[in-house]
């Protein structure tokens, strides 16, 4: 059995804006990264990035990559 295709992976929290403003797979992605890192109920891109750039801000060093790699973890639960 072949491993399901995924979206690409985003490298940054500005692309993954960019690419969710187009494309709603990564809308539900940056979403499912939301909630994934404890934002409960988001609604709409806003609040996703929102709470995605809070937690880069308050991660040690303030560097979003670790932010970034979660968001890139929940990939799998994206349809393509």
């Amino acid at each position: 059995m072949s491993k399901p295709k995924l979206i690409n992976k985003v490298k940054s929290l500005g692309e993954l804006r960019q690419l969710a403003g187009e494309d709603p797979r990564y809308l539900k992605l940056a979403i499912l990264g939301a909630q994934n890192l404890g934002a409960g109920k988001v609604d709409n891109l806003d609040q996703a990035m929102n709470w995605l750039n809070i937690n880069a801000m308050i991660s040690e060093g303030g560097d979003e990559q670790g932010v970034v790699e979660e968001v890139n973890f929940c990939r799998d639960l994206v349809k393509v």
